[in-house]
C-alpha cells in the first residue's frame, strides 16, 4: 500500500509539472511456501499480537454469557424432543437449529465436548428418518449427553470418547433394526 501511495504521490507531482509519468509495474515475487506447495497455497493470516490478545480477552468475557445461553439452549432441546418424536416439524427445525449453534459455538467458548456431542446430535438428524424421529430415544441419549457434559465440565476424556462411541453405536442398531424390519 505504502509503494502504491508513494506512486501516485510520485506521478502527481510529474503530471504536475508537465512530464509523462513513468510507466510503473509492480512484480509479485512467489513465497517460498508457494514455490514449494503450489499455486493453490494460501499464506496464513498473521494478525498483531495486540489483536490477538484483544480477540482472547473478548472470548473470555463472552464465555460467561455463553454460559447461560448454553444452558437456556439444552433446556429448550429437552423440551423439544416430545414433541419432535410426535412429528412437530416444527420442534424438528428449532432442535436441530439448536444443536447446530452448539456445534459450532461451543468449543470457542470453552465447551470442546458440548460441541462433540452437538456435532454427533447434528449428524444424526441429518439422517433421520420418520421412524428415527417416533423413536426418539437417540434424540433424548444425545441432549442427555449435552447436559451431561456441561453439567460436569472435568469428565474424563475417555469416557466422553466412549460415550460418543456408544452413540454412534445406538445409532448403527436403530438404524439396523429398522432395515431388518424393512
Amino acid at each position: 500500500m505504502a509503494n502504491r501511495s508513494m506512486t501516485s504521490h510520485l506521478a502527481g507531482h510529474e503530471a504536475a509539472r508537465g512530464e509523462t509519468p513513468p510507466d510503473v509495474r509492480f512484480i509479485r515475487v512467489p513465497s517460498i511456501a508457494e514455490r514449494k506447495l503450489g499455486a493453490d497455497y494460501v499464506a496464513p493470516i498473521r494478525l498483531d499480537p495486540r489483536v490477538l490478545d484483544q480477540m482472547q480477552s473478548t472470548i473470555r468475557t463472552l464465555e460467561t454469557k455463553y454460559a447461560e445461553a448454553l444452558s437456556a439452549q439444552i433446556s429448550m432441546l429437552q423440551l423439544l424432543v416430545e414433541p419432535s418424536a410426535k412429528g412437530d416439524s416444527e420442534a424438528r427445525s428449532r432442535l436441530y437449529s439448536l444443536s447446530h449453534d452448539m456445534r459450532g459455538l461451543a468449543g470457542t467458548f470453552g465447551f470442546p465436548l458440548v460441541g462433540r456431542f452437538a456435532d454427533s446430535l447434528c449428524r444424526y438428524i441429518e439422517n433421520c428418518h420418520e421412524e428415527d424421529w417416533r423413536d426418539g430415544s437417540v434424540l433424548r441419549f444425545h441432549v442427555d449427553a449435552i447436559r451431561d457434559a456441561v453439567d460436569n465440565p472435568g469428565t474424563d476424556p475417555a469416557i466422553t470418547m466412549e460415550t460418543l462411541n456408544a452413540l454412534e453405536r445406538l445409532i448403527a442398531a436403530t438404524r439396523g433394526n429398522r432395515k431388518m424390519a424393512g
